[in-house]
């Protein structure tokens, strides 16, 4: 039995997919408590979860355009409030490669163990230094797989001594190789 909607809220609850669902909840002139409530009701009705919404929220372009807004801004903001270096270039000594590379783990989910701000604050640098470090160490590592076999420490460290380019250079190597 469905519940008692008026005809905007009728048109979101008889949504096949979460898509859809998206579109008509951006278009149609209904409240968010409202909403929340046909929600509710249509979730129990086609089976579907919060996070197939979100999901298809994520995609739409109006809420990827939201989302972006003040990117910029928030970046910059993150870049001086989490700047540690002291002006000058930080040269990586071997112990420091072993010390990152020790540190900069991910966990099963994929995600890193320690955020970049924090292996800033470790290393006494800024957070484009560890995402370039962060660049080069995954570059190496798709090098390593693809040359020369297992991933090791000492492979890595090798490789990460090498400059950016230098191993871009040898990934589009590494992949004609493959072919």
């Amino acid at each position: 039995m469905e519940p008692e909607f008026n005809t905007e809220e009728k048109k979101l609850y008889r949504a096949k997919t979460p898509k859809e669902y998206i579109e008509k909840s951006l278009t149609l002139d209904i409240p968010p408590g409202r909403k929340a409530y046909v929600t509710r009701y249509w979730l129990k009705k086609t089976g579907y979860t919060t996070e197939d919404i979100k999901h298809a929220r994520n995609r739409h372009p109006y809420w990827k355009s939201k989302k972006m807004e003040g990117t910029a801004e928030r970046n910059v903001a993150r870049s001086i409030e989490h700047n540690y270096g002291d002006g000058s270039n930080l040269e990586w000594s071997k112990d420091m490669i072993v010390d990152f590379i020790r540190h900069n783990k991910k966990l099963k989910n994929g995600r890193y163990q320690y955020r970049d701000w924090e292996l800033a604050r470790h290393f006494k640098c800024t957070i484009p230094t560890i995402q370039h470090m962060r660049r080069k160490t995954n570059m190496a590592e798709k090098i390593i797989s693809a040359t020369l076999g297992n991933v090791t420490e000492k492979r890595l460290v090798t490789h990460l001594e090498l400059g950016e380019n230098t191993l871009r250079k040898m990934m589009k190597q590494a992949r004609t190789r493959k072919k």
